[in-house]
């Protein structure tokens, strides 16, 4: 095993009765990169991992629990998988499950967060970075759209860079979604 590429847990998460008691820290091989994880969410809750003091979020990702009907139906959907605006959290939301939210951390990276508007259903959206910096990762937070029953009939179909490294786009099936950039100088 390739031990320059593994992570190593330093601080684990505890769940009793379905509740969090605490987050943990995952540093990775990078001496100055650290990995953040959140507690778990309450049932469509909003999960945040939050960077150290002095970092910046440069990257994230989610890991969750959806909600399926006892046939396999889905009855859920991943909201949101997005940095904060203030560049030092990432956020994951599911509809319905329960999520936990992994933040990539950077000390003095120098980043910000941009975000675009709101699109129209099903329309997408895109977080322009300003001049003088490029996309390094982003994400999205939109409202899907569910049946009466609450079956999901909504999809992210894009969450993405685009091929200028300027933009960051996302795109619901038929709900609204906003897209979030995170942009850099270096």
């Amino acid at each position: 095993m390739n031990t320059k590429n593994r992570l190593i847990w330093t601080a684990a998460g505890l769940v009793l009765g379905g509740v969090a008691a605490s987050a943990a820290t995952v540093h990775a091989a990078a001496p100055d990169i650290t990995v953040v994880k959140s507690a778990i969410s309450a049932p469509g809750g909003e999960a945040v991992a939050k960077c150290p003091s002095g970092s910046k979020v440069i990257g994230g990702g989610y890991q969750g629990n959806g909600a399926f009907a006892n046939g396999g139906t889905v009855y859920d959907m991943v909201e949101a998988n997005t940095p904060t605006s203030d560049g030092q959290r990432w956020g994951a939301k599911f509809h319905s499950g329960r999520v936990v939210a992994y933040a990539i951390c950077k000390p003095g990276a120098p980043i910000m967060v941009v975000k675009s508007a709101t699109s129209a259903p099903g329309g997408e959206a895109v977080a322009k970075c300003p001049s003088g910096s490029k996309v390094i990762g982003g994400g999205y937070q939109g409202n899907g759209a569910f049946a009466n029953g609450g079956t999901a009939y909504d999809m992210v179909e894009a969450n993405t860079p685009t091929s200028d490294g300027q933009r960051w786009g996302a795109k619901f099936h038929s709900g609204r979604v906003v897209a979030y950039a995170i942009c850099s100088t270096a």
